[in-house]
């Protein structure tokens, strides 16, 4: 049909492969297969021009709107090819959901307009839910098993170390590592029992043979961070949700040791795999990973 419409334009078959970028007799040969399969003459030759008939000028006008919808199709479908619409969702964790997942998805979205992204931070088990249920694309949690069920499949990103966060001015600042034994007498902001990093802490507290002392517990890294901001004690969190202060000359991030590594995982359902624009927002995702984790 389109060579039809580029024929009716330029009124010749040489005009119409020009348009079109294919040869003379290719065009010539596909209007005559036209006019076979219609079973009637849409054009009538003089000399190197073809003058339309009146079937010619009423299938033309018929075929407009079929020729938009053609055009439409293709471009949906380009724009399928090269990921630029459709619908992710996912779902993070505080610690991931607060820190490199806004950037993946400003990064993401700035090529691709007619995308819409659903994102939901929630707890890591809510986090598995929505997956396991197959309301988000894929989830972004730390510190899981690696094998949660026979119906998700995970992917390690990275790992990450559990850190000290202290106010700047504390006693312990200038410390290039800090234990349980160096936070024994002082406030301690801890993660509540619930918590997926809390055992963690609290183990290597125990293995110290120092009494886990909470002076504020709080659910989320993100809280306990903004408490040693306000001076209100010390805490122990994921390098993640330390780093939203690393520029912060409020606060001051050592090493904690025992150097206690936390997993990263992607977690995505067996039962659908991921669709092209899931993935190419989880390759952000790794690349925002990295750069924060160099800086």
């Amino acid at each position: 049909m389109s060579i039809f419409r580029a024929v009716m334009s330029s009124q010749s078959t040489v005009g119409a492969a020009r348009s079109l970028g294919i040869s003379q007799p290719a065009v010539s040969n596909a209007v005559r297969q036209l006019e076979e399969e219609l079973g009637f003459e849409l054009f009538n030759r003089v000399g190197n021009r073809l003058v339309a008939r009146e079937e010619a000028k009423v299938l033309l006008t018929e075929s407009d709107a079929m020729f938009l919808f053609s055009r439409k199709l293709d471009d949906v479908a380009e724009d399928l090819k090269e990921n630029r619409v459709g619908r992710i969702r996912v779902t993070a964790t505080p610690q991931l959901g607060h820190t490199v997942l806004p950037g993946a998805i400003q990064r993401f979205l700035a090529e691709r307009p007619k995308v819409k992204v659903l994102c939901d931070v929630i707890d890591s088990h809510k986090v598995i839910e929505s997956v396991d249920a197959q309301a988000a694309d894929f989830g972004l949690a730390i510190a899981l098993e690696p094998e949660l069920s026979d119906s998700l499949k995970m992917v390690l990103m990275t790992d990450i170390e559990m850190v000290c966060v202290l106010p700047a001015g504390h006693a312990l600042a200038g410390r290039t590592t800090i234990s349980p034994e160096d936070l024994r007498a002082h406030p301690l902001i801890a993660l509540e029992s619930s918590a997926r990093l809390s055992p963690m802490v609290r183990a290597a507290f125990s293995h110290a043979g120092v009494p886990h002392r909470a002076a504020v517990e709080v659910r989320y890294s993100e809280t306990a961070c903004l408490l040693v901001r306000a001076g209100v004690g010390v805490t122990v969190v994921d390098w993640f949700s330390a780093s939203t202060l690393r520029n912060d000359p409020a606060v001051v991030i050592v090493p904690f040791r025992p150097q206690i590594m936390v997993n990263v995982w992607a977690i995505f359902p067996k039962a659908r795999p991921p669709s092209r624009l899931a993935y190419t927002l989880l390759e952000e995702i790794k690349n925002g990973i990295n750069a924060l984790m160099e800086r």
